[in-house]
């Protein structure tokens, strides 16, 4: 956990002792002028300012950063405001953060990072993005790479590695369909936290990641949140709904508000966290799981237990995750950036399935955040209740931070309930939970019939000309086994790349 420019942290994803890149001296505090004059600002006009505190101009200049916020923020979202902030009942409001081109939160870091990714790194080596999905990642990967254009292009590959039986048919429909540039999408038949495990353990091998550079002038990086990358942007979007609350009139600056997550790898909270370091009055930070309940109760108890706990698949499975990689940063972070405590708990993690926080931290925790779960049948009654009172349809995930924050959330402050993904992603259970008869069996007759059911929000229409366009194409599915996903890597870069004679 040590400083080092922009584009190392980017090629590299990891650090050589595979931990996680943390900024040396923490985000920088922005005073309240400055955050006042935000707040008459556009989206991306917030972004490329907020970018420029964060990155140094002899890593990408202020101009460069400006052009790369304008062309991430643009007509490739749905709604002019990008992230709108919506009323949805009482004290709650919604944070839209689907109207992206691939529906989910995760297109605000990945239609920028590609950009800042190509204008970092050096033009004589090939780069093969290795990403771990739970759902939604990997479209939005697809989708943010597949913008580049000409030798970007041409030295840039993307491979997917998704759970078969873990995704949505119209999540794993986004990525199987996508065809363009060095890119490919992979079901593996294991959990998202085997993909994810084996990835990270493909960075540490250095006898592959040596044989992949000097057979095929390829370096491996990732593009999933134990990237450096990946954080930084999602930071924007939660300043960015406090400046909007503000330019509202619904609160004055200085007035605190609580945001609630759906929490699984915590790269979202872990962002929430950085942007109250930077001067945003979040007064709590609540972690929302599903029935995989590993972060409430790591956040409760001070222990974060995997001895004997199966994942267990749910109608939120973007959050079906038990081994968070973003703790670490959240750990370094609640003890003053004690290094050895985190490499020891870490350690003791992969050892032995389990770890406890020394009791003085369970504290510090406790003081940054709060954390409850949701059971399948209370979403279920969440997505109906609301759609009942207001016409409003939230997706799963959505509806998991709702239930929490109704028990958590005292009424005295506003709460941001953060919408990762539209409603249509997820179209069988939203039709479960709304009792919905006659389901048409295809998935665009599927959100033909959920749009007519919803005052709001909008039919996502990219979303909608994916299943429409999209061409549904056999996909490789491989056995969960670290050989084979090595043999996938390669195989990817014999495809996308030249080898080296």
């Amino acid at each position: 956990m040590w400083r080092m420019p922009v584009a190392a942290k980017l090629a590299a994803g990891l650090a050589t002792d595979r931990g996680l890149y943390v900024p040396k001296n923490g985000f920088p505090e922005i005073n309240v002028r400055e955050w006042l004059r935000l707040t008459r600002m556009s989206y991306p006009e917030r972004a490329s300012v907020l970018l420029e505190k964060c990155i140094h101009p002899l890593d990408v200049s202020a101009l460069d950063l400006r052009r790369m916020a304008f062309e991430a923020y643009s007509s490739n979202f749905a709604s002019e405001a990008v992230a709108p902030v919506k009323h949805l009942i009482h004290n709650q409001y919604v944070q839209e953060l689907f109207h992206g081109p691939t529906a989910s939160f995760k297109d605000f870091a990945l239609q920028l990072m590609p950009q800042i990714f190509a204008h970092c790194l050096p033009p004589m080596c090939n780069y093969l993005i290795l990403v771990a999905t739970s759902g939604d990642t990997g479209s939005a990967v697809l989708s943010g790479f597949g913008r580049l254009r000409g030798a970007d292009r041409r030295r840039t590959g993307v491979l997917v590695f998704f759970p078969e039986g873990g995704v949505s048919e119209i999540q794993k429909l986004q990525m199987t369909s996508h065809r363009e540039g060095n890119a490919r999408a992979v079901g593996v038949q294991s959990d998202f936290d085997f993909c994810q495990r084996t990835i990270k353990r493909m960075f540490g091998e250095s006898g592959l990641t040596g044989h992949l550079a000097v057979e095929y002038s390829t370096v491996l990086s990732t593009a999933n949140s134990i990237n450096w990358a990946r954080l930084l942007p999602q930071v924007l979007y939660h300043s960015s709904a406090y400046l909007d609350l503000c330019r509202d009139g619904v609160i004055g600056f200085g007035d605190p508000i609580d945001v609630c997550i759906p929490t699984g790898n915590f790269g979202n909270a872990m962002s929430a966290v950085y942007a109250k370091q930077m001067g945003i009055p979040i007064r709590n930070v609540i972690c929302a799981s599903n029935h995989n309940r590993i972060i409430a109760d790591f956040i409760r108890t001070g222990e974060y237990d995997l001895r004997g706990r199966p994942l267990t698949p749910s109608c939120s499975p973007a959050i079906d995750i038990l081994k968070s990689s973003n703790l670490e940063r959240f750990i370094y972070h609640v003890s003053a950036g004690d290094s050895r405590l985190v490499k020891d708990l870490l350690m003791c993690l992969d050892t032995q399935q389990h770890f406890r926080l020394p009791e003085p931290l369970v504290g510090e925790v406790q003081q940054e955040l709060l954390a409850g779960w949701c059971s399948e049948d209370n979403c279920l009654a969440a997505v109906r209740s609301v759609h009942a009172q207001t016409g409003y349809v939230m997706d799963t995930h959505t509806a998991v931070a709702k239930v929490v924050a109704d028990r958590l959330q005292d009424g005295s402050c506003p709460v941001v309930l953060c919408s990762t993904a539209h409603y249509g992603k997820f179209a069988p259970a939203i039709f479960e939970a709304l009792q919905v008869q006659n389901i048409p069996e295809d998935p665009v007759g599927q959100l033909k019939k959920l749009a007519s059911t919803a005052s709001g929000p909008e039919p996502h229409g990219d979303l909608m000309k994916c299943l429409t366009e999209g061409v549904r194409r056999g996909h490789t599915v491989c056995q969960a086994e670290y050989g084979v996903l090595v043999g996938e890597v390669e195989s990817t870069i014999l495809d996308s790349f030249l080898k080296v004679m």
